[in-house]
């Protein structure tokens, strides 16, 4: 036979089990959780930094978590299949991340639902009987919010077939990328809102608090990827050569792009007098959400690239149909949050006491 054929025949690209949808589902759940626990930071831990944007976060939170799931049934191809979700693999639950995430993506939307009208009553109806109640819905859904993010973590580092997955670091990494996300998402929204819709104007502080965490997750995330990324190429002796070449091949995107223009660049901008500056602040704002994106999208499509048995990496084929699912996700995350601010009609940033 042929040489070419030969190599032709063990070069073919099999379709990966998760694409785009998945990548998109991470990332959406992320922004959720990171603006739930901004939130919290102020029915919590009453820090004052957040208070004007809270019931905002809350928003976000509900309405990216309202959408993030449509991504997997649209991943199923046929949605009729969620069914044998709720229906069956629950005798093997403590071994199981997504048996976990059923439970967790059910728990945490109802807290949030709960948490939006009891806030809503006790800032806007100034109802404080509700105080109490919303102090402990708020606990209970910052610790939803944590597990949303180190059950999605565990989807993906458990694959320890796929080398540049599988790591213990992967949950942290997950919670510090979903903040940064979070930061960035929470600043331009809150900036759209503001522009558009908001009757006062917002004390610019605000934008300046939001740039230095965001800033500081940055940071976090810097860090931990140099930890991640020195002991996968220079410390893991059984795979480290083809971690290094997938480096080779995948470098520049990961560490000039991803790490270097998504992540450091906001942490200049944060940390210096360009926080003082409404346009750095929402470049530092895009940057971060571009780059938890991009992460997503480095794990679950790059990370499934590494052959096992062919004879060169992977390479992934964006579908269509699935853009255009993706296109359409986005298209109903804007109907619904417009629909909220009708519902709400009025100012929902959070003034007095």
């Amino acid at each position: 036979m042929d040489l070419s054929v030969i190599h032709s025949l063990v070069s073919i690209t099999p379709e990966r089990p998760w694409g785009l949808n998945i990548a998109n589902y991470l990332f959406l759940t992320g922004i959720s959780a990171a603006n739930f626990i901004f939130a919290s930071l102020y029915f919590i831990f009453k820090q004052k930094n957040f208070k004007s944007t809270t019931f905002l976060a809350l928003i976000i939170a509900f309405i990216f978590l309202m959408v993030a799931p449509l991504n997997l049934i649209d991943d199923l191809t046929q949605p009729g299949r969620i069914v044998n979700v709720f229906l069956y693999g629950w005798e093997n639950f403590f071994t199981s991340p997504m048996k976990w995430g059923v439970l967790l993506l059910i728990f945490f939307f109802f807290a949030i639902f709960l948490e939006l009208y009891l806030s809503y009553q006790v800032v806007f109806n100034q109802n404080l009987k509700y105080q109490k109640s919303l102090f402990y819905c708020s606990i209970l859904g910052f610790v939803l919010a944590l597990g949303i993010e180190f059950y999605t973590a565990y989807l993906i580092a458990i694959l320890t077939s796929f080398i540049f997955l599988h790591t213990s670091i992967m949950p942290i990494l997950f919670l510090i990328s979903a903040l940064v996300s979070g930061s960035g998402t929470l600043i331009l929204i809150t900036w759209l809102y503001v522009k558009f819709f908001a009757k006062e104007k917002l004390d610019f502080s605000l934008f300046t608090t939001l740039s230095k965490f965001l800033a500081c997750f940055a940071l976090l995330d810097l860090i931990l990827r140099i930890f991640w990324f020195s002991f996968l190429l220079v410390f893991n002796t059984d795979d480290r050569f083809v971690a290094q070449i997938f480096f080779q091949k995948e470098g520049f995107f990961i560490v000039f792009i991803d790490m270097g223009f998504c992540l450091l660049l906001p942490l200049i901008i944060g940390f210096s007098k360009l926080n003082q500056k409404l346009p750095f602040v929402i470049l530092a704002g895009c940057l971060g959400v571009l780059g938890s994106l991009m992460f997503r999208y480095t794990l679950v499509i790059k990370g499934q690239s590494f052959p096992k048995t062919t004879l060169s990496f992977l390479e992934y084929h964006i579908d269509f149909s699935n853009l255009i699912g993706i296109i359409c996700n986005y298209g109903l995350l804007i109907a619904l949050f417009c629909l909220a601010l009708a519902f709400f009609n009025k100012n929902i940033l959070i003034k007095g006491k």
